[in-house]
C-alpha cells in the first residue's frame, strides 16, 4: 500500500533529524532536551516552568531538571515572581541566547540541504499535502 509507504518514509525523516538534532546539541554542549526549552525561553522571557512545561507538553518535573542544568551552565536565570512566591520566572542569559544563534544557524544549514532540489512551488505543495494528513487525524 502506497499510504504505509509514505507514513514509513515520514517516520524516517523524523528519525533522521533527529539524530541530526542530537548530533548538534552535543557539538554546542547541551544536552538535546534543552534547546526547545531554552528557545521557548528566549520568545516568551519571564516565563514560568509550568508556561514552558505546557508550551513543550512535557512534565513540570521534567522541566525543573532541565532548568536547574541549565541554570548552572549558565543559559537561563530563575527568579523568584513577586507576585506569587510559588513560581520561577525564567530568562535567557547572553550565553544563552549566543548558544541559541549559533544552533539556528547550525539548523538552518540542516534545513537548507533538507530542501535541496526542491523548487517553492513543490514545497508548497509539500507542505498542502502534510496540512491535509494532519488535518484528517487530528479531528480523531
Amino acid at each position: 500500500m502506497k499510504f504505509r509507504e509514505i507514513v514509513s518514509r515520514l517516520e524516517k525523516i523524523e528519525i533522521l533529524r533527529r539524530l541530526r538534532f542530537y548530533e548538534l546539541a552535543k557539538q554546542v554542549g547541551v544536552y538535546h532536551g534543552q534547546m526547545p526549552i531554552l528557545e521557548y525561553v528566549i520568545e516568551h522571557d519571564g516565563c514560568t516552568q509550568k508556561q514552558i512545561a505546557d508550551a513543550l507538553m512535557v512534565t513540570p518535573a521534567s522541566i525543573a531538571t532541565s532548568t536547574k542544568r541549565m541554570q548552572k551552565s549558565g543559559l537561563i536565570t530563575k527568579k523568584v515572581d513577586e507576585n506569587n512566591l510559588r513560581n520561577n520566572t525564567v530568562s535567557a542569559t547572553e550565553t544563552g541566547t549566543a548558544l541559541s544563534e549559533k544552533w539556528s544557524k547550525a539548523m538552518a544549514g540542516y534545513d537548507e540541504r533538507m530542501q535541496t532540489g526542491f523548487s517553492e512551488e513543490e514545497l508548497t505543495q509539500l507542505l498542502g499535502y502534510l496540512d491535509r494528513l494532519i488535518a484528517n487525524i487530528e479531528c480523531c
